[in-house]
């Protein structure tokens, strides 16, 4: 199963997947046809970012300088915790324009086997049309999406997304 969702993210396509709390759309944040695939399937404007998750922190360098935060986010990671990274090296289709970009680093199973598999970080955004209700069973994200490839398993135990917050400020963007 984890060749068939290497291949499909090479090949610039999305994967739904469980995460910590809901399922997520997810693809290779480099590819910016494929992100913009994502953005247009869930009916998202590009000026808002989009997260990134990993399951290593050399996945997540690539696309900021957390190491200087390192104190900080050992708090919460690995977790079910998304900081706001200022950058300046990651893509504006991930950052949607802005100086500042959202990491995970997971510890969710599937989440793990995927970018582990994959070798990298992917794209990790709610498997939702923009202002629905996050999907919480594979059939709500079948009923929303069903061209893209499902990758089975269950979500973590959060009651919804994972809470965001800015790595600099430690104001909460989502609870």
């Amino acid at each position: 199963m984890l060749d068939s969702v290497v291949s499909v993210l090479t090949s610039g396509e999305i994967i739904a997947y469980p995460s910590e709390g809901v399922w997520g759309l997810g693809c290779d944040p480099h590819n910016r046809d494929a992100v913009k695939k994502i953005l247009k399937i869930k009916e998202r404007s590009m000026t808002k970012g989009l997260i990134v998750v990993g399951s290593r922190i050399s996945h997540l360098e690539k696309f900021a300088n957390i190491k200087k935060y390192e104190k900080i986010f050992k708090s919460k990671w690995p977790g079910p915790h998304t900081w706001i990274f200022p950058t300046d090296k990651a893509p504006e289709w991930i950052t949607g324009g802005s100086k500042s970009i959202a990491l995970r680093l997971s510890n969710h199973k599937i989440i793990k086997n995927i970018c582990d598999a994959y070798s990298g970080a992917i794209v990790s955004t709610s498997a939702n049309k923009e202002g629905q209700k996050a999907s919480k069973t594979i059939n709500e994200v079948r009923n929303n999406f069903p061209d893209i490839f499902y990758v089975k398993g269950e979500t973590g135990n959060l009651e919804g997304s994972t809470p965001i917050q800015d790595i600099v400020s430690l104001k909460w963007i989502r609870r």
